[in-house]
């Protein structure tokens, strides 16, 4: 019979079933809950579950305008006075259109600025629902926007759009229509709605293709081609954040890709760069993440990933030094309007991608790696997870911002550092990664606070009290064993007893040698290691990851089963 997954229960992940954006399967915790020696591990994650199925189920909920459109009640279009509109779409075009830049901003604002706008939005339901989703996300960089759904002018605005879901679905497709779809997942990339974001994204993928976008080459077809790209480095990227099979086929892509002066940032092509990383990324998910990769041989997977990797480490060399991820981010460098933003999202997006790699191969693939090979995939995956919690710093805790950024990646991350410090409380950067968990508890508490309450960032905060408790007993554990071990040692070095008086000249005419007497510090203690300095660490450089070094360690929660179906007509199938 086949194998079947272990039924445990598990908190994996928040969108997918990949371990890019894991949370700790089940025998994970059971492995760390016997280290800290109790289930406060449990608690916490049980906590976390229950926010991340309130949300989900929060955004997933029927808007109210939805339910009047299957009643047969028209949308209402009681529209927002002229200033408002203009301020709002203003600040689409100001502070989003440069990253997402697939609308023509004069084509846009001329549509919108005609008299009879209502009658223009009730005769035209594609034009509706874009110019409701353009306006919802204008308005939550207005300082407009909310942490929760339902909730705030930018809501009412998003619910408006999504009540023409039905139309946009079974209407005719047009560029509108995914315009619509487009503009509407870039909101649903937000902590108020993200279940939307995938069911957007598709739609949009299939009504694009359907269409013929993906072969868009004359020069009329201009909108269509620079809509076609901006929604591929979309769905390609979700679709590695999440887990899900894209819908675009790369091999069927034909259309040029556009300039667009508009996300060019001086020396930093943007657009370029950001398609560029997308079509990457789906070669790494279609590479590693398929039931037909985890059979590769052995040198073909070798082979496969640091192909991989020296294509990413090209892709993060070809930005300029001042975007480039993986050094150090410089805000005096970054003057111009939004290359804050679009230097940390470069950021963010390589060590995605790079954490991506290191943690899915030390999972399948680490029996097939050299002991040296495992040793610098920890210690990348480390050093990626702490290079993640840096730059929480930058990140501006607005409604506004993309939750895999503002939540989703640094909370990976944390958990991957609270795994690896848990199970080696003795490297010598421990403490440095005990700051790192600080820190980003830090923000995940501005998060608290900024969403008044409504997103709990305290409960993350708490992995660092645990792993800071965990690391000073083990410590103090291991001081007391060595203040129990002096006096074994003092009884070993220290000289013997002189021997009876009758005996002294024998011992002497016998030359026996003179004992060395133990060396004392300044404090006039022996000279053994004091607790709490860097001496007493282990100073083996080695990490410790219960996958890779524990034989008995079987990750059964995240094992990929199944049969590939190519084998059942390419080669004979044998039981």
């Amino acid at each position: 019979m086949p194998p079947t997954t272990p039924t445990y229960p598990r908190l994996t992940t928040i969108f997918g079933p990949n371990p890019n954006i894991s949370f700790f399967p089940a025998k994970r915790v059971r492995s760390i809950s016997d280290r800290l020696g109790h289930n406060r591990l449990d608690q916490l994650l049980e906590e976390i579950r229950a926010v991340v199925a309130s949300k989900v189920k929060a955004t997933s909920s029927i808007p109210q305008a939805h339910v009047n459109v299957h009643q047969g009640a028209e949308p209402d279009h009681d529209l927002p006075g002229l200033e408002t509109i203009n301020s709002h779409i203003g600040a689409y075009f100001d502070t989003v259109h440069p990253l997402y830049p697939f609308l023509s901003p004069d084509a846009f604002r001329q549509r919108a600025a005609v008299p009879d706008l209502a009658q223009s939005l009730a005769a035209d339901k594609s034009w509706a629902a874009l110019f409701y989703a353009v306006l919802a996300i204008g308005c939550q960089n207005n300082e407009g926007g909310s942490f929760e759904a339902g909730i705030g002018e930018a809501w009412s605005y998003f619910e408006r759009s999504l009540s023409y879901f039905q139309a946009l679905l079974f209407g005719r497709g047009s560029l509108t229509a995914v315009q619509a779809f487009m503009a509407l997942a870039i909101f649903s990339s937000t902590v108020s709605a993200f279940q939307f974001e995938p069911l957007m994204l598709s739609e949009a993928a299939t009504m694009a293709q359907g269409l013929g976008f993906n072969r868009s080459n004359s020069p009329q077809e201009g909108p269509c081609r620079r809509t076609f790209w901006v929604l591929y480095f979309m769905e390609k990227t979700s679709c590695f954040t999440t887990g899900k099979v894209s819908i675009l086929e790369d091999a069927n892509i034909s259309c040029a890709i556009p300039d667009v002066p508009e996300s060019t940032f001086d020396d930093y092509d943007w657009f370029f760069s950001f398609v560029k990383y997308a079509r990457l990324v789906a070669k790494i998910h279609q590479s590693l993440f398929t039931i037909s990769s985890v059979s590769q041989p052995l040198t073909a997977y070798n082979s496969l990933v640091e192909s991989l990797r020296l294509e990413l480490e090209s892709w993060r060399l070809s930005a300029p030094p001042r975007f480039r991820p993986g050094e150090m981010l410089k805000p005096r460098l970054l003057r111009e309007s939004l290359t804050v933003q679009v230097a940390l999202t470069t950021h963010f997006l390589y060590l995605n991608a790079l954490l991506t790699l290191s943690w899915t191969v030390l999972h399948y693939g680490a029996v097939r790696l050299g002991t040296t090979q495992q040793e610098v995939m920890k210690r990348d995956l480390m050093r990626t997870a702490r290079s993640v919690l840096e730059l929480t710093g930058y990140i501006e805790v607005a409604p506004s911002t993309p939750v895999w950024i503002l939540a989703v990646l640094p909370l990976s991350s944390l958990m991957i550092l609270f795994d690896l410090v848990v199970h080696n409380p003795n490297h010598p950067e421990t403490g440095l990664s005990l700051a790192l968990l600080d820190i980003a508890g830090g923000h995940f508490s501005r998060l608290e606070y900024a969403s008044k309450g409504a997103l709990p960032g305290s409960l993350v905060a708490e992995f660092a009290h645990l792993a800071r408790n965990y690391v000073s007993e083990t410590r103090k554990s291991k001081s007391r064993e060595a203040s129990e071990n002096v006096p074994l040692q003092l009884a070993a070095e220290a000289p013997p007893p002189p021997p009876p008086a009758g005996m002294l000249g024998t011992a002497m005419n016998l030359n026996v040698p003179m004992m060395p007497q133990p060396q004392e510090s300044v404090a006039g203690l022996p000279d053994v290691t004091q607790p709490w300095s860097p001496a007493s660490l282990d100073r083996n450089e080695s990490l410790f990851l219960p996958f890779v070094d524990d034989p008995s360690y079987y990750l059964g929660d995240l094992q990929l089963f199944g049969i590939d179906v190519r084998d059942l007509f390419d080669h004979p199938y044998s039981l």
